[in-house]
């Protein structure tokens, strides 16, 4: 298994990048909002990897940030979902949009993605409903993740599922909008929801 390559970028493209490691050449696929960000040639570049091993032929997929290669992951477990159709999400979508997409089971916004239609996406939302809870936090400071995971696990308690909150906690996290209090933020997640329900 490859988790990353250090090197320097010997050359780039749309839909791949070729990484320099001690004078061996790797070719590293990647998804469209990524080549924007990569260094410029010849410049330094850690790039977390994922190896797919196929009957004729060895594929690397490569991703900046953690987030992302976990998402890919997580997408190759879609039945019918392979690794363009993986790298077809995170071309399309940050994935804090995807995670909030599934939680609330929002089909209008995984149907913007090439080649999901709307059966691809009630097939999205119901594999990976229960895998969204592992997930769920991502782009929240590690600080936060207890914090949100008690308001959460709270909020279930008294009767909302995940799907109906995630969203607005997330929401309101991202904005730094909610304290330590978990009975302050509880009070905050419902006032917001109400606010939602009357636009």
């Amino acid at each position: 298994m490859i988790a990353f390559l250090k090197g320097a970028v010997f050359e780039r493209r749309p839909d791949s990048i070729i990484v320099d490691v001690n004078g061996v050449g790797y070719e590293v696929n990647i998804h469209s909002r990524l080549f924007p960000r990569l260094p410029q040639k010849d410049e330094p570049i850690l790039i977390h990897t994922f190896l797919q091993v196929l009957e004729n032929e060895f594929k690397l997929f490569g991703f900046l940030d953690q987030d992302e290669l976990r998402l890919f992951k997580t997408l190759l477990t879609v039945s019918g979902i392979g690794s363009k159709g993986a790298l077809a999400v995170l071309s399309t979508m940050e994935p804090l949009t995807f995670y909030r997409a599934i939680a609330s089971q929002d089909e209008k916004t995984l149907v913007r993605i090439p080649g999901v239609g709307k059966k691809t996406a009630q097939r999205m939302i119901f594999e990976l409903q229960d895998k969204v809870p592992e997930l769920k936090l991502v782009g929240v400071e590690k600080e936060q993740r207890p914090q949100l995971d008690e308001l959460m696990e709270a909020l279930e308690i008294l009767g909302y599922s995940r799907s109906e909150v995630l969203p607005t906690i997330m929401d309101l996290a991202k904005n730094e909008q909610l304290g330590n209090s978990v009975e302050k933020n509880i009070k905050m997640v419902l006032k917001t929801k109400a606010q939602e329900m009357k636009r």
